[in-house]
């Protein structure tokens, strides 16, 4: 059969120390010329925003800093309201997962005018398992979005968002080309202001996208080496750079670990832990780095009888030695090196001890038979099967 790989439409990405004085620059290049900032409100009243001031001045149209984790409905018609009533012709987003979905929302709503939560529900992405979609397109152009990422969650290179129905704690999924940011900034220094735990947490879900890919039913050898050398540079830095956030060159070399570790995600899918994870995160308000070191493990295993070669070749790019080992013994390697990885950050790695309640579990597994990441797992899946595992991670 044949197989397309298909590149997002980020026009350029610029990385390295001091990048961050050219976004004005940048995003005037791409046709931007009043933007709308959207940053997470840790970066509020910085230096961070102040340069952006000093780049934009009196064009800049306001400062939005308090879209709430996992993005409500609300939040996102609040910023899209003043783009709206500012004229802003494009959005920064400065920050991590939140900030930058919420900037790809806020053209969404730009371009198909949603005033009102109902809205939302004419473009959101439905599957019934295994395989039926229901993607809306959503109308166009969309103005320019240029994303400066402070996490490693990688949502600035793809064309996916996800916003929360807060009637139903429902994590829902938006999704066209447009919606990929036209151009990304990754700049090591204003990443350093990102907490340690945080830090850490979004370096475990970059290794999950790596590995979901290397794993999914859907996957290919150009993904495969693009999440390989993620695993290399994540496994290799991120402990480094969460203990010594000021080393630019190791919180670079994770940046740029993350967006290699996120090609899988619009070429062949994610997998079971995204899936899982994409509702634990919604329902319980945990980041979607804790939701995946409490699930990849669990999900490695599950799959671990139909993907050891991959598993081997996963556990050689975290530095396992696997020369002397069977593919059953290779397979326990990358397991444990994830594990491990998760211990030594001391990311929390189970739903109680991250706050989630048991007697939800059951309604949670059968609305995460409806997230369209569980497709990509290359051993089918049943309710049964995300309950055990939700108890196995409990």
């Amino acid at each position: 059969m044949a197989r397309t790989f298909t590149i997002p439409n980020t026009d350029t990405v610029t990385y390295g120390d001091g990048a961050f004085a050219g976004v004005a620059d940048i995003l005037r290049a791409h046709g931007g010329r009043r933007p709308l900032a959207i940053m997470s409100g840790s970066l509020a009243g910085t230096e961070v925003e102040q340069s952006l001031r000093d780049q934009f001045g009196d064009a800049l149209v306001g400062v939005h800093s308090d879209t709430p984790q996992h993005v409500p409905r609300a939040a996102v018609l609040r910023a899209a309201a003043t783009a709206r009533d500012g004229g802003a012709d494009s959005v920064i987003s400065i920050g991590g997962g939140t900030p930058i979905d919420c900037a790809k929302a806020v053209t969404m709503c730009l371009a198909a005018g949603i005033t009102e939560p109902a809205g939302f529900e004419d473009y959101r992405v439905r599957f019934t398992y295994p395989d039926k979609y229901e993607v809306p397109e959503i109308p166009g152009p969309l103005v320019p979005h240029l994303a400066v990422p402070t996490t490693l969650s990688a949502g600035e290179h793809t064309g996916l968002a996800g916003v929360t129905d807060e009637a139903t704690h429902e994590k829902c999924a938006y999704t066209a080309p447009g919606l990929t940011p036209i151009a990304v900034v990754l700049d090591p220094d204003v990443a350093a202001r990102t907490p340690a735990w945080l830090w850490a947490a979004s370096g475990i879900r970059a290794l999950d996208h790596a590995i979901e890919g290397i794993l999914s039913a859907r996957a290919m050898p150009i993904a495969d080496a693009l999440g390989g050398e993620a695993l290399r540079l994540l496994s290799t830095n991120l402990v480094h750079s969460t203990e010594n956030p000021d080393d630019a060159e190791a919180r670079t070399n994770c940046l740029l670990g993350s967006w290699l570790s996120i090609f899988a995600a619009t070429n062949v899918g994610m997998g079971l832990s995204h899936g899982i994870g994409h509702q634990l995160a919604a329902e319980f308000d945990m980041t979607h780095g804790v939701t995946s070191a409490i699930m990849l493990p669990h999900v490695m295993e599950f799959n671990e009888a139909l993907t050891r070669p991959q598993l081997r070749r996963i556990a050689e790019a975290m530095g396992r030695d696997t020369r002397d080992l069977d593919d059953a013994g290779a397979a326990r390697q990358a397991i444990a090196a994830v594990r491990d990885l998760v211990t030594r950050l001391g990311v929390t790695n189970t739903i109680s001890a991250a706050g989630g309640r048991r007697d939800v579990l059951p309604e949670l597994a059968e609305r995460i038979m409806g997230d369209a990441a569980v497709a990509a797992s290359r051993r089918p899946v049943t309710p049964d099967d995300v309950q055990r595992l939700l108890e196995a991670a409990w």
